[in-house]
């Protein structure tokens, strides 16, 4: 028996609003994570900074830095290709990854191509020196001695000088547990002559981000970087970008917008003078007395900068971006 055509229309309209409710409840539930989770990079500059750069004259160390990168995304790639387009304006031989380098498990050997060659291939070709700093990420699973094989770590802390800086290289996951690491770290700072000395570890001492300070390593290390004259601290693990004022001679950058999805900011810590939920890669430039540091966005805008220098005369110059 067949059913009248007003039954059948009604089924039928029932199945499309049925469709239309499940998709924008489906959109609505994406934007939200999105949202609250993850991706919505609308930051640009309303106006170009006013930023200082280092004289040629001076031959400064040039090196990017970025962290939480490694996840194959389009970000990722749109930044990469700005790191090539810096360096073809202003040659660098050194990149620093903070950490989070291949998602979701450190598992280089099966995603070395698509989470870190193909993205980089640029920065691969011009011969630039990749110093790798272990993450949370790449620490699960057991690939922790293949991030630290592929990227040529002696251990998962070690030192590199280069021109007028000593770079000390941490594991932060196991800082707090490492007996060994931390004596190795008081060691190298005492016995650095460097000008400059630059602590990398992939969490932030302080951070407004989602994840917040780490609190444990903090009160073990930042005593050492204040009496052994620590310039600055460079971490990732929170998804955006971060500058605070010095802390005790100290001055603290959170850099995790390298590629990965963002995170929105949370409690605003003390001292936080720059905070934008942004994919971004650092810019610094170094000479005996002075350091000049910019953050730059998958457009090619400086989105922040800073310098100063260690000589009695030398005046700050910093230009911030709006916070958001």
């Amino acid at each position: 028996m067949t059913q009248p055509d007003s039954v059948l229309k009604n089924k039928r309209k029932k199945t499309v609003l049925s469709i239309i409710f499940f998709s924008l409840l489906f959109l609505l539930v994406g934007l939200g994570w999105a949202f609250f989770f993850e991706d919505f990079d609308f930051y640009r500059p309303e106006t170009p900074l006013v930023c200082g750069v280092a004289p040629s004259s001076k031959q400064p160390l040039r090196f990017i830095a970025f962290g939480d990168f490694g996840q194959g995304t389009p970000f990722q790639a749109k930044l990469a290709k700005q790191m090539v387009k810096a360096h073809q304006r202003q040659p660098f031989g050194l990149a620093l990854l903070l950490g989070d380098n291949i998602y979701p498990n450190g598992d280089i050997k099966k995603l070395a191509k698509t989470h870190f060659e193909n993205p980089y291939a640029g920065l691969i070709e011009r011969n630039i020196q990749f110093i790798a700093t272990i993450g949370d990420h790449d620490d699960r699973n057991g690939h922790r001695e293949d991030e630290m094989s592929y990227f040529k770590m002696p251990k998962d802390y070690y030192k590199v000088s280069q021109g007028p800086v000593d770079f000390f290289i941490l594991n932060t996951t196991f800082f707090v547990r490492s007996p060994e690491q931390r004596a190795w770290i008081e060691r190298a700072l005492a016995e650095s002559k460097a000008p400059w000395k630059i602590v990398v570890g992939h969490h932030p001492m302080y951070s407004s981000g989602r994840n917040g300070n780490t609190d444990g390593a903090r009160k073990v290390l930042e005593p050492l970087m204040i009496r052994y004259g620590v310039d600055l601290y460079l971490a990732g693990h929170d998804h955006d970008y971060e500058r605070f004022a010095p802390i005790q001679g100290v001055r603290y950058v959170v850099s995790g917008g390298g590629g990965s999805y963002l995170y929105n900011f949370r409690k605003t810590q003390p001292h936080s003078e720059v905070r934008l939920k942004t994919h971004h890669f650092l810019l610094l430039e170094v000479t005996q007395n002075h350091l000049w540091l910019k953050a730059i966005n998958r457009h090619g805008d400086v989105i922040d900068c800073v310098d100063w220098g260690k000589d009695a005369d030398a005046t700050q110059n910093a230009s911030s971006s709006s916070v958001l």
